[in-house]
C-alpha cells in the first residue's frame, strides 16, 4: 500500500520531481568530480613531487664527545661514520610502505685534485649510482629492481648523456661550473687524483665526460662517477657518507617512510628534507580546502533548491495531506512517505550525478593537470551517501510543515 502510494505521488508530480532530481544532480555531480580529481590528482601531484628531487635524507649515526678543560669548553668532536652500502637494499624492503619507495641513491664525497689540458683544480668528487640493479629486489617481470640519479633526479638538465652502466669505471658527469673551470666538453678526457692522508699514496683515476649537468645547486661543482670508481679511488669499499630517497608521500606522511627505514637500518639516522615535504603538504591541503569549498557551496545550492521544490509540493499537497490525516494516516506515514521520496531523489540525483561527475573530472584533469583521470570505486558509494544525505537533510522543513497541517482547516478550505 505505502509503495503505490509512494510511486502514485511520484508519477503526479513527475516536473517537480525532476526539478528535485535536477538540483541534486548538480550537487553530486560536483561532489563526484571533485572527489574523482582530489583522488586521482593527489598521486599524480606526489608522483610529479617526485622529479624535485628525494624527500628523505639517511645519514649515519655519530656520536658527538664534548672536549675541554674544566669549566671551559673547547667544542667537540664528531666520529666520522659510515653507511655501509651492502645494508642499502633493506630501504626497498620496509614493512609497510615498500611500494612507496621510488628509488634511493647514495653518495660518497671526496675533494680531490682535477687536471684537464693543463688546468688543475680541487674539485669534489662523487660517487653514487645512476641506474643500479638491486638484485635482492627482484621484480614480477623476472628482472632486478633498478635505482639511481636517472630515478630521483629527474629535474637535473643533462647536455650528452649518463653513466649507462655500473660497470664503467671511466665514465663521468661534470656539473656545468666544473665544466667551465677546466674547460670540459662531452666526451673531454680529464683526470682526478687522491692523496691518501694516512699512507701519502697518491692514486689517479682517468676519466671520460659523458655528460654536462646543470641543476642550479651544488651539483653544478660536483663531478659524478660510479660508486665504485669513488671507493676504489679512496680505499672505501662497502662506505657511504649518505643516502637520498625519493618517496611517494601521498598516502602516508614522509616521517613515516622515514621512521621505517630506521626500523631496518637500525644504524642510520632517516631525516625528512622539510622544505619540499612542507611544499608538498601545504600545495596538496590548498587544493583540497579548494575543492572542499567547492563541492559544499555546490551542495548547498543543491539542498536549498530540493527544499524549494519539496516545500512547494507541501503547499500544493495542502488538501491531499488534510485528507490523509482526516482519514486515519498518522504524522509517522506522512513523514515516512515524504522522507521516502526525498531519499529516491537523492538516489536518481546521486547515479545520474556520479556519470556527469566523472566526465567533468576528466575535463578537468585534461585541461588543468593534463592526465586524464582514473575510475575510483570508493567515489561511487561517497557521492550516492552525500546525494541522499542533501535531500534529506533538505527535506526536514518541508516534512515539519506538511506535519504541521490542521486537517479540519484544510478540509474548510481555510
Amino acid at each position: 500500500m505505502f509503495g503505490r502510494v509512494l510511486a502514485k505521488s511520484l508519477a503526479r508530480r513527475r516536473s517537480r520531481v525532476a526539478l528535485a532530481v535536477l538540483a541534486v544532480v548538480m550537487g553530486a555531480s560536483m561532489a563526484s568530480a571533485l572527489l574523482t580529481t582530489s583522488y586521482s590528482m593527489n598521486e599524480k601531484l606526489a608522483s610529479e613531487f617526485r622529479q624535485f628531487g628525494a624527500n628523505i635524507m639517511v645519514l649515519p649515526r655519530s656520536e658527538t664527545i664534548d672536549v675541554g678543560l674544566p669549566g671551559m669548553s673547547l667544542g667537540s668532536v664528531t666520529e666520522q661514520r659510515y653507511i655501509n652500502e651492502s645494508q642499502l637494499w633493506n630501504i626497498k624492503r620496509i614493512q609497510n610502505w615498500s611500494a612507496n619507495v621510488l628509488g634511493y641513491a647514495p653518495f660518497l664525497y671526496q675533494v680531490v685534485s682535477s687536471r684537464a689540458g693543463g688546468s688543475d683544480r680541487q674539485l669534489v668528487l662523487t660517487g653514487t649510482y645512476f641506474d643500479h640493479a638491486v638484485p635482492q629486489v627482484p621484480m614480477g617481470d623476472g628482472g632486478d629492481w633498478t635505482t639511481g640519479l636517472r630515478t630521483i633526479a629527474m629535474y637535473w638538465e643533462v647536455s650528452g648523456g649518463w653513466v649507462e652502466r655500473d660497470d664503467d669505471l671511466t665514465g663521468a658527469m661534470v656539473g656545468t661550473d666544473v665544466a667551465r673551470k677546466l674547460g670540459l666538453l662531452v666526451g673531454s678526457p680529464f683526470e682526478v687524483n687522491y692523496t691518501d692522508p694516512e699512507t701519502k699514496e697518491v692514486r689517479s683515476a682517468d676519466l671520460q665526460v659523458r655528460g654536462i649537468v646543470t641543476t642550479g645547486g651544488g651539483e653544478d661543482s660536483q663531478i659524478f662517477v660510479n660508486l665504485d670508481v669513488a671507493q676504489n679511488l679512496t680505499a672505501r669499499p662497502d662506505k657511504v657518507h649518505t643516502v637520498q630517497v625519493s618517496a611517494l608521500c601521498y598516502q602516508c606522511p614522509a616521517e613515516v617512510i622515514a621512521r621505517e627505514i630506521q626500523h631496518v637500518m637500525p644504524d642510520v639516522e632517516a631525516k625528512t628534507v622539510r622544505q619540499l615535504v612542507n611544499a608538498e603538504t601545504m600545495i596538496m591541503m590548498r587544493l583540497e580546502n579548494m575543492m572542499g569549498l567547492v563541492t559544499a557551496i555546490a551542495l548547498g545550492a543543491s539542498a536549498l533548491g530540493v527544499m524549494t521544490t519539496m516545500t512547494t509540493s507541501v503547499i500544493e499537497r495542502r488538501r491531499e495531506i488534510g485528507l490523509m490525516k482526516a482519514i486515519g494516516s498518522t504524522n509517522g506515514s506522512i513523514g515516512s512517505l515524504f522522507t521516502a521520496e526525498a531519499a529516491i531523489i537523492g538516489v536518481l540525483g546521486g547515479v545520474a550525478g556520479y556519470i556527469v561527475g566523472y566526465f567533468l573530472a576528466g575535463l578537468v584533469g585534461q585541461s588543468v593537470f593534463g592526465s586524464a583521470v582514473t575510475l575510483v570505486p570508493v567515489v561511487i558509494p561517497l557521492t550516492l551517501g552525500i546525494s541522499v544525505a542533501v535531500a534529506l537533510l533538505a527535506a526536514v522543513i518541508p516534512v515539519r510543515r506538511a506535519l504541521r497541517i490542521e486537517p479540519a482547516a484544510v478540509l474548510r478550505g481555510d
